[in-house]
């Protein structure tokens, strides 16, 4: 076991890699609470992979992700785990987003009896054609109130505007047509390829002892059989600059109207670090519409703006998406402009860019203040850039202005695709 340090943090996490490929980052903080996550590299974007025992790419259903999720929680001997974590005190869940599904509880006492539910949650498929209908039932009313929600509306529909390869632009929930015609044999195939222990990761931070948990750990896999094997072969897909769709308008009943904008910008290569890439790019997003931005007493003023706009920044094969989304009366258009001039306004100030870093600063060193915030920085920095940022605080010290603005120079915002749920009034 290595123990690593985040520097200027005061923040230890303790490494192991088990002969079947997990890998496990535990971070002992005085905290009674404990967080423990353990997460499979599948998510809702993920559609054409290779088997690992044929080498046979196989196609599966939008949603069968989300779908898998909801189905390991079923067990044979008819246990619940999530019943199982409130009995112990704890409160258990899971989630599935366009790249991972994570599987987690967060509670004081009863660790071990909660850390081997986890597991066990994970690594003990019950799958019949009886369980897999009666939960296409459950997800189907689950995706019909989507189907009423107006930002589900037009974050479905953007994304098939914006994508025209890469299936990030598929739902995670799936169509429900997607949702009907997923199989048992799907869930299997997924299963048997995405949730083997070297394509996860286990993450715990709290009070606790990690030679212990390794120990207990490595205990748990001897009742199973996983060999370590090779990274899964997930189908590359080749993705054009353009989006699919400019605008596109969607009718219906509704007293307001729904906006989505999405830009589409290839990754600016100035900067090589993959990590700094993304946090000199979110500046751009920050500089413009974070809390010191003037944009938000312009938009406050706005009588046609019922809800404030907000904003995500999404990484994306080789691309990232800015999402704006906001909730209008009328005259989306006017909100629509304003947006568009805003985030092309390049005219920075370094008082402003260091406002902001010191922030970003603040924010990260408050996200490792709690167990469950340290484990979604872990799992997430594993996720996009392979391992823990361990230098993190120490390269966001070191930001810098004219590196920043370098570093957008050439960003081509004009890839923008607008959609509209519009009310049929």
């Amino acid at each position: 076991m290595k123990m690593k340090k985040y520097k200027g943090l005061d923040l230890k996490v303790y490494e192991e890699v088990l002969d079947n490929g997990l890998r496990i980052y535990i971070s002992p903080i005085p905290r009674h609470t404990i967080h423990a996550r353990i997460t499979t590299f599948f998510g809702g974007s993920i559609l054409e992979f290779q088997l690992p025992d044929s080498g046979e790419f196989i196609k599966v259903p939008s949603g069968v992700a989300h779908f898998l999720e909801h189905k390991m929680f079923e067990k044979k001997d008819g246990k619940d785990p999530l019943s199982i974590y409130e009995n112990n005190g704890a409160s258990g869940n899971a989630f599935t987003n366009e790249f991972v599904t994570a599987y987690h509880f967060t509670g004081a006492g009863h660790f071990y009896e909660n850390l081997e539910t986890l597991l066990k949650c994970v690594h003990e498929p019950y799958f019949t054609d009886e369980n897999v209908l009666k939960e296409k039932g459950i997800i189907g009313q689950e995706k019909k109130q989507d189907l009423d929600n107006p930002f589900s509306i037009v974050y479905d529909r953007a994304l098939l505007n914006t994508f025209h390869n890469l299936d990030f632009k598929n739902t995670v929930l799936g169509s429900l047509e997607d949702i009907n015609s997923i199989t048992k044999e799907d869930l299997y195939n997924c299963y048997n390829t995405f949730y083997h222990p070297s394509n996860m990761i286990l993450t715990i931070s709290g009070d606790v002892d990690p030679s212990e948990i390794v120990k207990f750990v490595k205990k748990f896999y001897k009742k199973y059989s996983f060999n370590k094997r090779s990274k899964v072969i997930v189908k590359h897909k080749d993705e054009p600059e353009s989006v699919v769709k400019k605008k596109d308008v969607v009718y219906m009943n509704n007293l307001s109207k729904e906006i989505l904008i999405s830009y589409k910008v290839k990754k600016p290569t100035y900067i090589k670090d993959p990590y700094l890439n993304k946090i000199y790019f979110s500046f751009l997003l920050d500089m413009n519409f974070g809390a010191i931005s003037p944009i938000n007493d312009v938009l406050s003023k706005k009588p046609d703006l019922i809800s404030p706009v907000s904003s995500y920044l999404e990484m994306v094969d080789d691309y990232y998406i800015i999402l704006f989304n906001a909730t209008v009366k009328e005259n989306e258009n006017e909100i629509i402009d304003l947006i568009d001039e805003t985030i092309k306004d390049f005219s920075f100030k370094k008082k402003d860019f260091d406002l902001i870093k010191k922030a970003v600063l603040n924010s990260h060193v408050l996200s490792t203040e709690n167990s469950t915030g340290i484990c979604n920085m872990i799992s997430n920095q594993v996720y996009f850039f392979d391992s823990p940022i361990y230098d993190m605080h120490e390269k966001l010290k070191k930001l810098d202005f004219e590196t920043f603005k370098k570093a957008i120079h050439d960003v081509n915002l004009n890839n923008r695709s607008v959609t509209i749920l519009d009310n049929k009034n």
